[in-house]
């Protein structure tokens, strides 16, 4: 029998680990009787998706073939994919997609054609050709020759944002980012909204719910009221309060899907 989703994941290594998160396939199955549904968590990242065929539905939007440019992620979201829906995709590190686009979305946008702009013909010609690749090797291979040879040409972040996005990575309270980056806190406000859309703090937020979500996934016994202590939230309540915002579930209701899923 075959799954109801096929989806391989590829982890980019060298030159371009620091840029891409990851490359990914996506095919629902012709045999599903309903469309596949699937949570997509908050990451304080974006991305590009090419949709070559059947339907996605990103919340309540439908979204048809074409290339997708995503925003960046504030809150966790639910994807379905029609029976036979198939896509690739990349998935960026904080920040990336703003410096290769120039553009940051609020919402799911569909890339508009233009003959002047020179990274939007790039990107409707690499549509084309990962269209006619078969298989998702030969995909993820064409779609890794293509970010190689853009990513090589740019100087990809400036460096008092990279230095800020990892210090917060670290855990360093925000009050402290100046020992780390020769900006005051308002200019680094300044340099996350421009190329993030959000403030530090947001991020440090989503941070805090995403590592909370993978000690819960993978401790059974845990409290909620000792693990909100550990994690650094205020109490229980602050962490449900963070959780219902960001990951779009309660910490309860998270457990029980990760024992589900196995």
């Amino acid at each position: 029998m075959k799954p109801e989703l096929d989806f391989t994941l590829f982890k980019p290594k060298g030159c371009l680990a620091d840029e891409v998160q990851a490359l990914w396939t996506a095919k629902a199955s012709l045999d599903n009787i309903k469309p596949v549904h699937r949570w997509l968590n908050c990451d304080a990242c974006s991305g590009i998706v090419f949709h070559f065929n059947g339907e996605i539905r990103l919340n309540k939007t439908v979204f048809t073939p074409g290339v997708l440019l995503l925003p960046v992620s504030k809150q966790a979201q639910c994807i379905a994919l029609s029976p036979g829906a198939k896509l690739m995709g990349i998935r960026f590190h904080p920040a990336v997609s703003f410096a290769l686009l120039g553009a940051l979305y609020q919402q799911p946008t569909y890339l508009t054609f233009n003959c002047e702009d020179s990274m939007i013909v790039d990107l409707y010609e690499l549509y084309e050709r990962l269209a006619k690749r078969v298989g998702q090797y030969a995909q993820i291979a064409a779609l890794y020759r293509w970010l190689l040879k853009i990513i090589e040409s740019k100087h990809v972040l400036p460096d008092p944002l990279k230095h800020a996005l990892k210090a917060i990575d670290k855990n360093v309270a925000l009050g402290m980012l100046a020992q780390y980056v020769p900006l005051s806190l308002r200019q680094t406000e300044r340099q996350f909204q421009k190329w993030m859309s959000m403030t530090p703090k947001y991020y440090q937020r989503i941070l805090r719910v995403n590592k909370t979500m993978h000690y819960l996934k993978n401790t059974s016994s845990a409290s909620l009221a000792h693990v909100a202590m550990d994690q650094g939230f205020t109490d229980q309540a602050h962490m449900t309060r963070e959780f219902t915002q960001i990951a779009n579930v309660t910490p309860r209701e998270y457990c029980k899907r990760a024992r589900l899923a196995g």
